[in-house]
């Protein structure tokens, strides 16, 4: 079973860009199924219903999201019977805790967590949660999108579930990391990137984001134009003997 699953949508650009190439990429790395993590795809904060939409039309089996997760007050009005795996550890949240995907005659379960470390939301541990949600999974791949500010937090969620799982990848920091690797046949990298325009600052229009920096004003930030787009994630292969590696690259619209 071999997979992409792409990091951080971010814009709906970026839809564009995945309309044009999508295909060709999965011919050229044989890839049977995508994922995504879509939490900042509509307007660079949420995912809106008319995006989910337009996301699930291009193949995407299975999303997951983040911090943003209900940023857009419409998801509450699809959540429940979308292919979104929404942060299980937000308490009493609206959604799917285990988004299940069948490929062939195998169950894949796909999790998506929050890190608490430099996030200030009210949030239940990642580590419990994951414990408790492993009682309760029945499938043959398990899948976790671990969306989180600290490097050490996702490493060490890593470091205690290697073995249990098959994949955990890092989210939420825009930035691809150069770790991947694979502990007791779970497959990790501590953050996948993003798929958005390569000119700004995760995604966000640079000016402004400078702006911020110089000023401390936190003023409204718009998704950054531009004509080169990056996609990043990475390919699994999940079997016996799980692998991964990054996926990268850019197009010009």
């Amino acid at each position: 079973m071999r997979i992409l699953y792409l990091g951080d949508i971010v814009g709906e650009q970026t839809i564009r860009v995945l309309k044009d190439h999508l295909e060709e990429i999965k011919k050229e790395h044989h890839i049977h199924l995508v994922f995504c993590n879509a939490e900042n795809t509509t307007k660079g904060k949420g995912l809106s219903f008319k995006h989910y939409k337009e996301l699930k039309s291009l193949g995407i089996s299975a999303m997951t999201l983040g911090n943003h997760a209900f940023s857009k007050s419409e998801i509450r009005e699809f959540i429940d019977d979308a292919t979104i795996a929404r942060p299980a550890n937000f308490p009493k949240a609206s959604g799917k805790e285990i988004l299940y995907v069948q490929f062939n005659r195998q169950t894949i379960a796909i999790v998506n967590l929050l890190g608490r470390i430099f996030l200030n939301l009210s949030l239940d541990c990642p580590f419990a949660t994951m414990e408790r949600l492993l009682k309760q999974i029945h499938a043959d791949k398990v899948i976790v999108d671990f969306h989180g500010e600290a490097t050490s937090e996702k490493k060490a969620f890593f470091y205690h579930f290697a073995g249990q799982v098959d994949a955990i990848l890092g989210t939420h920091t825009h930035i691809q990391t150069a770790d991947e690797q694979v502990e007791n046949n779970t497959c990790y990298i501590t953050d996948m990137g993003m798929c958005g325009p390569k000119d700004s600052v995760l995604g966000l229009d640079t000016e402004k984001i400078i702006e911020r920096f110089q000023t401390g004003v936190y003023e409204p930030v718009s998704v950054a134009e531009g004509k080169i787009y990056q996609l990043n994630g990475v390919i699994l292969d999940l079997d016996q003997k799980n692998h991964i590696e990054r996926f990268t690259a850019e197009y010009t619209l």
